[in-house]
């Protein structure tokens, strides 16, 4: 199923050294808002920045996708040395088909690491990546729209839920 993701984890912390090597992740395109900082929080925190330090240290090819307006991902993205895409389009595959160019891995080896399923997970499924689901950094997501999507998501978390349990 297109919109399953591969796996759930609570939050980009739980990218551990071990979760990695077993899933043989080399390369990872995160997500910005909702994923890596909440909405409003216009700069990298520490705590991200050391997790992107680790990784980067370790080997990890990284890329951020985002489909906000440039100002916001260039912002973001200012100082942490990697390549950054604005109105990435996803689920649309495109951006994250140029970014494993890049990275020059084996889609599999790559992983997609967001908060929606209908832009982060739809779009790396459909590019053949592995796709994380996080937990929303924020759950101040008021506005109709957000609220029905959230609403759409909680039955096919529900069916991964299930499935993780019964492996």
């Amino acid at each position: 199923m297109i919109l399953l993701p591969d796996h759930l984890l609570p939050d980009i912390l739980h990218l551990t050294d071990e979760f990695l090597d077993r899933q043989k992740i080399q390369g990872i395109i995160f997500d910005i808002d909702n994923t890596l900082v909440g909405y409003h929080t216009p700069e990298p925190t520490d705590e991200v920045k050391k997790l992107l330090a680790h990784l980067r240290d370790r080997g990890v090819k990284l890329a951020i996708a985002s489909n906000n307006k440039k100002s916001r991902v260039r912002r973001f993205a200012a100082d942490l040395g990697m390549a950054a895409y604005h109105r990435s389009a996803k689920p649309l595959p495109i951006v994250l088909h140029r970014i494993c160019k890049d990275f020059a891995l084996p889609q599999e080896n790559i992983a997609l690491v967001g908060d929606q399923i209908f832009t982060d997970v739809w779009g790396g499924n459909w590019a053949g990546l592995q796709t994380i689901l996080v937990e929303p950094v924020d759950v101040l997501e008021n506005n109709l729209f957000f609220r029905i999507k959230r609403a759409l998501e909680g039955p096919i978390i529900a069916r991964k839920k299930r499935e993780e349990n019964h492996d």
